[in-house]
């Protein structure tokens, strides 16, 4: 009879693990109201634009670069989406238009991009949190600090409001999302060589990689997604402000990281990244049906997310067999090595 490898399977679902460990902590805390299926819809349809950022945004981060505007391509696609609308008297043409306006705006920031990268040696940290300013300085000039109000155009607003079968028609599209980036990063070969690129970008180049092109790509997906996902804000508001979306980036990156997805590239999944929106959407909840103050929701959430990814680094760092010595053994180490050379 074969044993069963307990730490192995606790280890290969560990981030299921903790999901449910949450939840069940909230169910208890929250009998009869958390683990309901309405307030599991509520959930996904609370990280819906958060996750179709994230899809894209992850890109990026595997071939360790950071996009940190695609709350400002959010905001930016959904201002020049509206304003088309609004000129347009709110026609069918107009709706068009605006939406393939909008999601051009993503694809010509994640093109620009991905050509400056490639051309000038400029951190991708540095050059993404410049363009991102830049982003919403258009933004302002497009809105004219104005709310642009577009409620009578219903074929663009049913986006943000319609459900289907009880579910909100924006969880079907973060699905979409999902399954594509998926497809791309686990399918393909572009996925493959992406991965490549992450790992060791020098070694990518002597076997052949069109380095240049994974990377042009990688932000234009990214671009595309933050725009997509300020359409689906807009649609959902039905209006478009200058401050759209303004600070989304800051959950994103954490959802990555908590995700398991590295910042030095080549290592991580979409899956990951999932389990990091969800973890965030689930804390969020939680913390509002217990009626924790929102002044230390951002508190709570840092604790618990600190916990989780260090549960995750421990378990993945036991899983490796290797060892390690304990902090005060360092230091003693340390101390010992500097009298020694004294």
């Amino acid at each position: 009879m074969k044993s069963i490898d307990i730490r192995g399977k606790l280890y290969a679902y560990r981030q299921i693990v903790i999901l449910l460990a949450l939840c069940m902590i909230f169910a208890i805390l929250l009998p009869g109201t958390f683990l309901s299926a309405g307030n599991f819809v509520n959930i996904l349809y609370a990280i819906s634009l958060q996750g179709i950022m994230i899809c894209g945004a992850t890109f990026p981060v595997l071939i360790a670069g950071i996009d940190r505007t695609v709350s400002g391509s959010a905001a930016l696609s959904g201002a020049v989406c509206c304003t088309i609308i609004l000129n347009s008297g709110f026609s069918d043409q107009g709706i068009i238009m605006g939406v393939l306006a909008g999601l051009g705006v993503g694809l010509l920031s994640g093109l620009f991009h991905g050509l400056v990268l490639m051309r000038f040696d400029i951190p991708a940290f540095l050059l993404t949190l410049a363009t991102s300013e830049i982003l919403y300085g258009l933004v302002q000039s497009v809105t004219g600090n104005q709310l642009i109000n577009v409620m009578r155009a219903d074929k663009f607003t049913t986006i943000g409001t319609l459900r289907v079968m009880g579910v909100p028609v924006t969880v079907f599209i973060l699905a979409a999302c999902f399954i594509f980036t998926y497809i791309i990063l686990n399918k393909t070969v572009y996925g493959r060589h992406l991965y490549c690129v992450g790992g060791n970008r020098e070694a990518a180049k002597l076997s052949g990689i069109n380095v240049r092109k994974i990377i042009v790509i990688a932000y234009m997906i990214s671009g595309f997604m933050g725009a997509l996902s300020g359409l689906v804000l807009s649609s959902m508001n039905q209006q478009a402000s200058a401050n759209q979306a303004k600070g989304y980036e800051n959950d994103v990156l954490a959802a990555i990281v908590v995700g398991g997805i590295s910042l030095r590239g080549g290592s991580g999944t979409i899956q990951g990244a999932m389990f990091g929106a969800l973890l965030i959407g689930i804390l969020s909840n939680g913390l509002r049906l217990l009626g924790v103050d929102s002044v230390y929701h951002d508190l709570i959430k840092g604790v618990i997310i600190i916990i989780a990814v260090a549960i995750d680094m421990y378990s993945s760092y036991k899983r490796s067999g290797l060892k390690h010595a304990g902090f005060f053994k360092r230091l003693a180490g340390v101390r010992n090595s500097g009298r020694a050379g004294g």
